[in-house]
């Protein structure tokens, strides 16, 4: 095919045809063989536009004068004539005794049947039902073609399964132009050659040898409809996808009676041995019940039609549609329905239109055709103002969210989707948060680390209790789409802050969250951060949260026992002094900020140790012994008992307090902020001698070198996250 196609010029430059073959070497190039003429069909593209077109092309450098004159009065008609109905041309040149006529991308009606004969289960195979009304609507659009050149004074004279082509939307178009001729035309080309043509396809007056034009020539086409309908549907019901050879006879087709019922009659006007008593095509076309009372061709009808009704009729023709959608076929649907929905955005999107795309979209598996056809009418959607259907698409968006691909989703639909968050309608908000999970697996890295978060964050304080847990729930769901390094964090502060909301369901919410996501929780965050957060939980007011709680903390408890029992020492020694230099001072403030949960889980706590000293400190008469605390809560300080009466051996540590504003929690958490806080004065050299007396019951007062002078407070919270009650 390559070196045929090499041979007549097809990959040369064509003057004044600016259309190459796509793909190269010939790639999907096809034959058309019809009784008349062999057309070679090839794929190409516009050089200017890049439009997408099929190459018609015959070579006449060894073909007789017949062939060549039916090639170039083809491409000629094809050129002039611009109905509907017709295969539509884009241009047409003669080159080296090669004709080339560039059509709208196509196939052959015997191609198309049977490849979706073979498919009838697949996503463009269809029922027999919606075949058939495949069939109508391909036999008005054919009807219509020869009604418009009927009024312009054109007879086809060549209407066949070889005439017809399926554009993309299944559609079919007439072609075969080689034999058009005007009425009354003495010596016309059809007269000429229509010997070519297999006797079954010629009507009986034309077989007569003193044949003659009338008036009645138009009616050579009606004969010529009823062999497209008798070529198509003329066989057994499960024969009727594989076209009928042409080797058939008159009688046989007007014998048929294998054809649906709604459409014997007309088909037995059309056929009629008299061509005075032959129905015309445009009458076959109104009075055909298998065309006027066809569903699929009634909707089409309607689409194009949209622009003159009104809102009422709009919306009343959707809810028609999608109540019998599931009845067309299918790659209809996809190139043809869709397409014409979103062509009526222009004139206000109604939310009636949801339920029909959606009804398409689900029939529609391949990646491609989804991204293509789906995809757009999702984004406008999205795009709409109307609150209904913002509700609408967000309380659907399981059934679309994983076949629209990442890219679309990221780029375009996200901008329209966080509207929602903020929305005035608590609905919108609470399908908002819902619909985040559909949308989990196609967001980026950089989306679930900063926006997720602090969209989640938002509706965790909104008003409505519902929406604040379907908040807390949803970053459960989305729990393992977050990335690795970051998920720890991020989780044990969504659900923390939820642990005091006061709305039951959220806490439970939280808790169950915590439960869920134990496996996802360094043990780190579960030991310093989640246990003392969910441990007031164990008396809360709600049993069922208590439960919830103690529930959560054995679970909790067997995690850190594992960890502890699988980490070798070293290991453990390493991950206790890498946990306690994580976070400096200056990343606690943005961190805590952040999340508003858990700011005081890392301020300076009383100990068990400091009580002791805290003890020994009121038994010596008031006086305090200074100690210097770690960042992860531990106390570096001995118990009174235990300490050593060498002086050599005893140091004084000097008291580290880090203020509320250098390590990033303030007074404004959103949680717990009523907490009391209690003063506590360190003491001064005043009263070094006092401290001196009472500690010499215990220890040698040599021992302590460098006594505290610092006149600061150190302040506690009587109650807070991470911090111990006092005593």
């Amino acid at each position: 095919m390559a070196f045929l196609l090499k041979a007549i010029g097809l990959f040369d430059s064509i003057p004044g045809f600016p259309y190459t073959p796509s793909g190269g070497s010939g790639a999907g190039s096809t034959t058309a063989v019809t009784p008349t003429l062999t057309w070679t069909m090839c794929p190409g593209v516009g050089k200017e536009d890049e439009r997408a077109v099929t190459i018609f092309s015959i070579c006449l450098s060894k073909a007789d004068s017949g062939v060549k004159e039916m090639a170039r009065h083809a491409m000629k008609r094809a050129k002039s004539l611009l109905l509907p109905g017709l295969l539509r041309c884009y241009g047409a040149a003669e080159h080296q005794e090669t004709v080339y006529i560039a059509m709208e991308p196509c196939e052959p009606l015997r191609t198309v049947l049977q490849q979706s004969s073979n498919t009838q289960d697949g996503e463009d195979g269809d029922e027999e039902e919606a075949f058939l009304e495949s069939v109508a609507l391909g036999l008005k659009a054919v009807g219509s073609a020869l009604t418009a050149l009927h009024h312009n004074n054109f007879v086809h004279g060549n209407v066949s399964s070889d005439s017809i082509f399926v554009i993309a939307g299944g559609e079919w178009r007439l072609f075969g132009l080689e034999l058009l001729s005007t009425f009354n035309e003495p010596r016309s080309i059809y007269q000429r050659h229509c010997l070519l043509l297999p006797e079954g396809r010629r009507p009986p007056e034309t077989l007569q040898t003193n044949y003659e034009t009338s008036r009645h020539i138009s009616n050579i086409d009606s004969w010529g409809l009823a062999c497209l309908i008798y070529e198509v549907l003329g066989g057994p019901i499960g024969q009727a996808r594989s076209l009928m050879q042409v080797n058939w006879k008159a009688n046989d087709m007007r014998g048929c009676r294998s054809l649906p019922r709604t459409l014997q009659s007309g088909f037995i006007g059309l056929c009629a041995a008299n061509p005075k008593m032959r129905h015309d095509v445009e009458r076959f076309l109104k009075t055909s019940e298998f065309i006027v009372g066809s569903e699929f061709v009634q909707c089409m009808h309607a689409l194009d039609e949209l622009s003159l009704k009104d809102t009422v009729e709009r919306e009343r023709f959707f809810e028609h549609l999608t109540e019998v959608v599931d009845m067309f076929p299918k790659r209809a649907c996809m190139c043809l329905v869709l397409p014409k929905l979103q062509a009526s955005f222009k004139f206000g999107i109604l939310p009636a239109v949801i339920e029909p795309v959606l009804k398409i979209a689900a029939n529609i598996t391949a990646p491609e055709h989804y991204a293509a056809y789906v995809a757009p009418i999702i984004i406008k959607l999205f795009a709409s103002q109307d609150r209904v259907v913002q509700y609408r698409m967000l309380q659907r968006a399981s059934e679309y969210a994983s076949m629209l691909p990442a890219t679309v989703v990221n780029e375009q639909l996200w901008p329209f989707f966080v509207s929602g968050f903020s929305s005035p309608v608590p609905s919108i908000r609470e399908y908002s948060v819902r619909a985040l999970v559909a949308f989990a697996n196609s967001l980026s890295e950089k989306i679930m680390l900063t926006d997720v978060p602090r969209f989640i964050s938002q509706l965790q304080q909104d008003t409505e209790g519902a929406i604040r847990t379907n908040a807390t729930i949803s970053l459960c769901l989305m729990a393992e789409k977050i990335p690795t390094a970051d998920r720890s964090n991020i989780l044990v502060h969504g659900f923390g802050r939820m642990l005091k909301d006061p709305f039951v369901p959220s806490r439970l919410g939280a808790l169950r969250s915590f439960r869920t996501c134990l496996a996802h929780l360094t043990p780190q965050h579960i030991a310093e951060l989640m246990l003392p957060g969910v441990g007031p939980r164990a008396v809360d007011d709600v049993r069922e949260v208590r439960q919830e709680a103690l529930d959560v903390l054995r679970e909790a408890i067997g995690r850190l026992d594992e960890y502890n029992t699988q980490a070798p020492l070293q290991e453990a020694k390493a991950g206790v002094a890498a946990a306690s230099n994580e976070v400096p001072v200056t990343n606690r403030k943005q961190t805590s900020s952040w999340w508003g949960w858990g700011r005081g889980a890392t301020t300076t706590t009383t100990t068990s140790s400091d009580a002791k000293c805290e003890a020994a400190s009121e038994e010596s008469g008031g006086s305090a012994l200074a100690c210097k605390g770690e960042s992860n809560g531990t106390s570096k300080c001995p118990a009174a008992s235990h300490l050593p009466t060498s002086s050599a051996a005893a140091k004084t540590m000097p008291t580290t307090v880090v203020s509320a504003t250098e390590s990033g929690f303030s007074d404004d958490d959103a949680w717990g902020t009523n907490d009391e806080e209690i003063s506590f004065k360190v003491p001064t050299s005043e009263s070094s001698g006092t401290m001196e007396k009472s500690n010499n019951r215990h220890f040698d007062t040599n021992s302590i070198t460098q006594p505290v002078t610092s006149g600061h407070a150190m302040k506690l919270r009587k109650k807070g996250l991470g911090a111990a009650r006092l005593q």
